[in-house]
């Protein structure tokens, strides 16, 4: 579990200017979840409603989630 000091470390959504970003998505779902390489963060949003917060992730926080996506845990949400 993650030390809970760690989470006032990353940035909230507005403290990122996001106005330079790039958005990466699948090319067969672009209004899916999109993402940004942001300095040294990674952002998430929603492609069908992009003025919704994002997520901000750290490179540690980044890194579990790829690997928890490549060991299947997010395959029986619905």
């Amino acid at each position: 579990m993650p030390d809970p000091s760690h989470l006032s470390q990353v940035p909230k959504p507005h403290d990122l200017d996001l106005s330079g970003a790039i958005w990466y998505a699948a090319p067969e779902a672009p209004e899916g979840p999109q993402v940004a390489f942001v300095g040294e963060y990674i952002v998430m949003r929603h492609g069908s409603d992009p003025s919704a917060p994002p997520l901000v992730f750290d490179q540690d926080e980044w890194a579990a989630f790829k690997s928890g996506a490549a060991k299947g845990e997010f395959d029986n949400l619905t």
